[in-house]
C-alpha cells in the first residue's frame, strides 16, 4: 500500500523517492557513479587524476589544491586563468565519501569543497597530463553531502 501524502514511507529507498519525485529518482539511478573527484571551474567539470585531493577530503587545510588532470576542452581556460593570474569567483572540488556499508544500508555521500576568490597557478603540460594549483583563495567552505540509501 503507498504512502498516504504527507506520511513518510517505511523504507528509505521509497523516501527518497517520495522525496525527489519519480523523475529525479529514475534520473539518480541511470547516472553512473564517479568514483573520482571532479573540480568545476564555471563551465566545465574537470575530472582529478591526482594531486593532494585526499588531505582535502580530511579536512586539512593545505595552502594550495594540487590537480593533475587529463587534458581536454577545459585545459586552455585553465591555461588562460594561470597566465592572466586572474581569479576565479568560485570554483568547487567534489570527492566521493568512501563506500561505507553497514548491514543493508549504502552511503552516497560525497564532500563539495567550494574555493572563493581562487587563483590558478602553475599551469603546465607533459604530454596528455596537465598539472596545476588553486591557491591564494579567500575562504573554503565544506559541505558534506549525505544520500544512505537501505532496504529498510
Amino acid at each position: 500500500m503507498p504512502a498516504r501524502p504527507g506520511r513518510r514511507a517505511n523504507n528509505p529507498v521509497l523516501a527518497l523517492q517520495q522525496a525527489v519525485g519519480n523523475r529525479a529518482f529514475g534520473q539518480m539511478l541511470a547516472r553512473k557513479p564517479s568514483k573520482k573527484p571532479t573540480v568545476k571551474i564555471g563551465k566545465f567539470t574537470i575530472e582529478v587524476a591526482g594531486g593532494n585531493i585526499a588531505a582535502w577530503a580530511a579536512n586539512e587545510v593545505p595552502e594550495t589544491l594540487d590537480v593533475t588532470s587529463q587534458k581536454g576542452k577545459h585545459s586552455a581556460e585553465l591555461e588562460r586563468l594561470s597566465k592572466d593570474r586572474s581569479k576565479t569567483k568560485s570554483l568547487t572540488l567534489t570527492v566521493a565519501a568512501a563506500n561505507k556499508s553497514a548491514g543493508q544500508d549504502l552511503d552516497l555521500g560525497s564532500f563539495a569543497i567550494e574555493f572563493t576568490n581562487a587563483r590558478i597557478k602553475g599551469y603546465s603540460v607533459d604530454g596528455k597530463t596537465e598539472s596545476w594549483q588553486v591557491g591564494d583563495f579567500d575562504g573554503v567552505h565544506r559541505t558534506k553531502i549525505t544520500h544512505t540509501i537501505g532496504s529498510g
